[in-house]
């Protein structure tokens, strides 16, 4: 059984390799042959793959989906589970806010570092990877570094009113995520409150990896591009 949240751009297991594997035995390039690591030799080896498969150019980015990976796994002899390890059932979430964490780039950069570790995400998520992309932009765009934040305003704001006084799926915390994301990219071993800093980052860099591949997609994390949701 192959996980496809372990098949991510960076990241080094054996999942990865059964997937380089594949791809290899399928008749796409990797030169540095099945290593584990997913690096840009596999991201374009599986973009030959989607391309394979009729995506468009646009689609075929290198960033394995439940669809493409589960194809090729059919073809290379292995299943693949398509949800996330941690993900929990919405009515498991809970909405109190933190107490006594502060409103600082500081404290939101070591809480970052934390989730980084819990999720597998390389440091330059933090840092900034090649494009400078971090999370400490989408977080300060997001939340100003508001563990507590909560928008009441947007489009997700829909759902009963929770302890905190909001409504269900507003988005809350340093990342803004809403309670469906959260639930579903939750981080096993973390904590099941949506506002809690590490639970909260963490649910966020597991949805980029599961939506944008990398978060250097992500317009929202990119200091040099403007604001936009993600």
């Amino acid at each position: 059984m192959v996980a496809l949240s372990n098949v991510r751009f960076s990241k080094h297991n054996d999942d990865v390799r059964s997937t380089q594997d594949a791809l290899i035995a399928a008749g796409f390039s990797i030169p540095q042959g099945a290593t584990g690591v997913f690096d840009d030799q596999t991201r374009a080896a599986y973009a030959a793959w989607q391309r394979k498969l009729g995506f468009t150019d646009k689609q075929a980015d290198g960033f394995p989906g439940c669809a493409s990976l589960t194809k090729l796994g059919h073809q290379a002899g292995f299943e693949v589970a398509c949800r996330h390890p941690g993900a929990i059932a919405t009515d498991v979430v809970r909405f109190v806010k933190n107490t006594n964490v502060p409103k600082s780039e500081a404290t939101a950069q070591g809480f970052a570092v934390t989730a980084c570790e819990m999720t597998g995400a390389p440091p330059t998520w933090v840092t900034g990877v090649k494009n400078r992309a971090n999370l400490l932009t989408l977080m300060f765009r997001e939340s100003s570094f508001n563990a507590n934040a909560v928008n009441t305003a947007d489009v997700n704001a829909e759902g009963p009113v929770q302890v905190d006084g909001a409504r269900f799926n507003c988005s809350r915390g340093y990342a803004q995520v809403t309670a469906e994301t959260f639930a579903e990219n939750h981080q096993e071993g973390t904590s099941e409150h949506i506002y809690d800093p590490v639970a909260n980052i963490s649910a966020a860099i597991n949805y980029i990896w599961r939506r944008y591949g990398d978060i250097s997609r992500v317009q929202q994390a990119n200091p040099n591009r403007p604001p936009h949701p993600y």
